[in-house]
């Protein structure tokens, strides 16, 4: 919070009405600073007043708030603060929570009350006949506990009800206990996922960064150019910024994979989207220009590996493919603990740094190579087929997709 210069501007950072930090431009410039400290004084009462009165609002008569109306303007803040699980937290929100506690003030709410719920969560049947996978109804009440939390440090409950006699939440296991052992790619399915051009270029990328470079799918769709260092020896690096613990972290590129962004970056960005990339655009963009959802991600996914005549597999699984197929052609897995999630929270770990040398040499192990000389037909229109190469270095034509694309911007399968 405070006043910096921005050229010859003056620039105020405050929290919005919303209470995320924002840079907002004042009327003032340099030599006027004593202004515009009074006008960051005025945005911040105001802003700090439009918070109180809409939490006024939000209350009864004698000061109780309804869970559900808390609930609501808690997801907004959290959007607006940027939490990256802001969509899967809605979700859980709106078909768990809210249903069962939604009409219940927030103070009125016990340890009773959740664990009912959890328990009305264990025993609940979905509309296919199963039933809720243990993981998912430990991050339903995950959610329920972490709002619970902010609303003790708000004031407007003295205590939390999240709190749970032991066996009451499920076990953190599968649930189908045979599964995790099949959540896994071969070699030779990794090339074709990243080779074949049956499969929309953007979306081989996508397979490229998280099965040659084990990134998560958040650390892969908020990628920009401006993060792929190419100058870097013996491998180019990614310089991750925004990753699942918070704490940014380098990660070498494989040949293979820069193989595939020099592809990429040269020819099948600028044919996809109708422009060259820029180093503030993301790597693999939605039609839209925007970050890819994982849920829309996992879609073409499906359709890719059906095209492909795969069985079905997540996308995370090429992460876990990444780490297993290295280890098994010899990278060690301290190297690779390091590359895919950063150092352990041990004091160990905190203190030993691998030289940049030694990771590029571990991951450089990982045998994936590009299946060249394929050419496919694809149809410009479902019906008129017609020639429609994959993308090479030489081919500079600007062509967009043809085909209607999702509301968030993801192209359909194309089975040719």
């Amino acid at each position: 919070m405070g006043i910096f210069v921005k050229g010859r501007k003056l620039w105020a950072r405050l929290k919005d009405a919303s209470g995320a930090w924002v840079n907002k431009a004042t009327p003032f410039e340099v030599g006027q600073e004593s202004e515009a400290a009074r006008y960051l004084a005025r945005r911040i009462a105001n802003a700090t007043a439009k918070r109180e009165a809409d939490m006024r609002a939000s209350q009864a008569d004698d000061g109780s708030v309804q869970l559900r109306t808390f609930a609501e303007r808690w997801l907004k803040e959290r959007r607006a603060l940027g939490v990256r699980s802001i969509s899967d937290d809605e979700t859980r929100m709106k078909r768990h929570i809210l249903p069962e506690l939604g009409d219940l003030d927030l103070g009125d709410v016990q340890s009773r009350h959740v664990r009912a719920f959890v328990l009305t969560l264990r025993t609940k049947t979905l509309r296919n006949g199963e039933k809720l996978a243990p993981r998912t109804i430990r991050n339903v009440y995950g959610l329920l506990s972490t709002m619970f939390r902010d609303a003790v440090a708000e004031g407007l409950i003295a205590t939390t009800p999240c709190v749970l006699r032991r066996g009451v939440l499920p076990a953190k296991a599968d649930k189908d206990p045979a599964w995790r052992s099949t959540a896994i790619y071969s070699r030779a399915e990794v090339e074709r996922l990243i080779s074949d051009r049956r499969i929309p270029e953007d979306r081989r990328v996508v397979y490229a960064l998280k099965g040659l470079a084990g990134l998560r799918h958040s650390e892969a769709a908020s990628l920009r150019w401006r993060q792929y260092d190419r100058e870097i020896e013996p491998l180019g690096g990614f310089a991750l910024e925004h990753t699942k613990t918070g704490v940014p972290r380098r990660v070498p590129v494989h040949p293979t994979l820069a193989r595939v962004l020099a592809e990429w970056r040269l020819a099948g960005w600028e044919r996809l989207y109708g422009r060259p990339p820029t180093d503030e655009d993301l790597v693999v963009p939605t039609r839209n220009g925007t970050e890819r959802a994982k849920q829309e991600a996992s879609t073409g996914l499906r359709l890719d590996l059906a095209t492909l005549k795969l069985r079905a597999r997540r996308g995370h699984d090429l992460r876990r493919t990444f780490i297993t197929l290295a280890q098994v052609d010899g990278a060690r897995r301290d190297f690779l603990e390091t590359v895919t999630h950063g150092p352990r929270g041990d004091i160990m770990s905190v203190y030993s740094s691998f030289p940049w040398n030694a990771l590029c040499d571990e991951v450089a192990k990982l045998k994936i190579e590009l299946r060249d000389g394929e050419i496919v037909e694809f149809p410009t229109t479902p019906t008129h087929p017609s020639r429609y190469t994959a993308v090479t270095g030489a081919e500079r034509a600007r062509r967009r997709w043809p085909f209607p694309v999702t509301r968030p911007g993801i192209e359909p399968g194309i089975v040719p």
